[in-house]
């Protein structure tokens, strides 16, 4: 009996063939007597054994898990044809910082309104206190006193104010760093001088209905200190071509401050004019990049007379060499600022 028959508990398969009698037995000689005629059959070579209580239980544990496979995967396909699986919904990703943003104040209004409001508030005029607060008016939220604990004296004025950076604190709400630049009249008569400097300022700024508004008064803060920084070690010099276009760089500046730089730089250069009221008093320094090929880097160091003084100040020059038939020479074909 096959193994799946005896875990099925399925009868053993009949032999194929006529009756009994006319049927050989397997494995028995054909010339055998049959059983119960003539002489008793030998034994068989093979016996048939009784089942073990440990074998039929096995066999019928898996003939019961055969049919729960076949059954459950029955009714999952039936259940599947009636009510059919609906793919997971697609999971929204959530970007943090797109969500804190929603509750910002925006930066480039925001430094707008903080720069204006400013200027106005760090300038006052005892003999013109109203002026103040008409301007302050424009960027206060309704409500705000203007005079914001001015007590209406003195004399301050504002040249400059650069908006920096704009602090989110959530909420629509924000604070944003202005530089002024304030000058103030100190002694009198003959001693009576003008005096500047930097202030920083923080203002509350918030958004409003419609705009970004001023909440209160601003509060004055330090000014950033200076910090150390170590320039990057220079190339070395190419002695020989700083000497040989020292005069070719001190006439293009001459020629700059004089208007005229088209005609001592290269050919398709594109050098904006310097601008009136400068003159070149020297070439302090100049000194070629060591490199090869027919562009070359310098840094050259000039002292300009202007407004009655003298600057001095450093450039870094790109240099071009021109061909024209038999002869070449190098010309400016740029100028920047030195980059340390």
């Amino acid at each position: 009996m096959s193994a799946l028959r005896k875990m099925m508990n399925l009868p053993p398969k009949e032999p194929k063939g006529g009756d009994d009698e006319n049927t050989a037995a397997v494995g028995v000689p054909a010339d055998t007597p049959a059983p119960g005629k003539g002489k008793p059959s030998p034994a068989l070579g093979w016996a048939e054994e009784e089942e073990s209580s440990g074998r039929s239980a096995a066999r019928k544990a898996g003939r019961v898990a055969i049919w729960l496979v076949i059954g459950l995967a029955a009714f999952t396909g039936v259940r599947t044809w009636i009510f059919p699986v609906e793919p997971p919904a697609p999971v929204e990703q959530k970007d943090p910082q797109a969500e804190a943003r929603k509750s910002h104040v925006p930066e480039a209004e925001a430094q707008q309104v903080a720069a204006r409001f400013a200027r106005s508030y760090m300038t006052w005029n005892a003999r013109d206190p109203d002026s103040r607060a008409r301007e302050l008016g424009m960027d206060l939220a309704k409500g705000v006193d203007p005079k914001l604990g001015w007590n209406g004296a003195g004399l301050q004025m504002v040249a400059q104010t650069i908006p920096g950076p704009v602090t989110q604190v959530g909420g629509k709400r924000a604070r944003v760093r202005v530089d002024v630049r304030v000058s103030v009249v100190t002694g009198s008569g003959k001693q009576q001088r003008n005096v500047a400097s930097w202030r920083g300022l923080e203002v509350p700024v918030a958004q409003g209905q419609g705009r970004v508004v001023v909440t209160g008064a601003p509060a004055i803060v330090g000014m950033p200190a200076a910090a150390a920084y170590k320039a990057p070690d220079g190339r070395e010099p190419d002695s020989a071509l700083s000497s040989q276009t020292r005069d070719i760089v001190r006439d293009f500046f001459s020629s700059w401050a004089q208007g005229s730089e088209d005609q001592a730089a290269a050919p398709g250069a594109d050098i904006a004019p310097i601008g009136p009221g400068l003159r070149l008093d020297a070439l302090d320094s100049w000194v070629v990049d060591a490199g090869g090929g027919d562009r070359r880097t310098g840094t050259a160091t000039v002292r300009w007379k202007v407004a009655g003084g003298q600057v001095q100040q450093t450039y870094q020059v790109w240099l071009a060499k021109v061909s024209a038939s038999s002869a070449s020479r190098w010309q400016v074909e740029a100028v920047t600022a030195k980059t340390a």
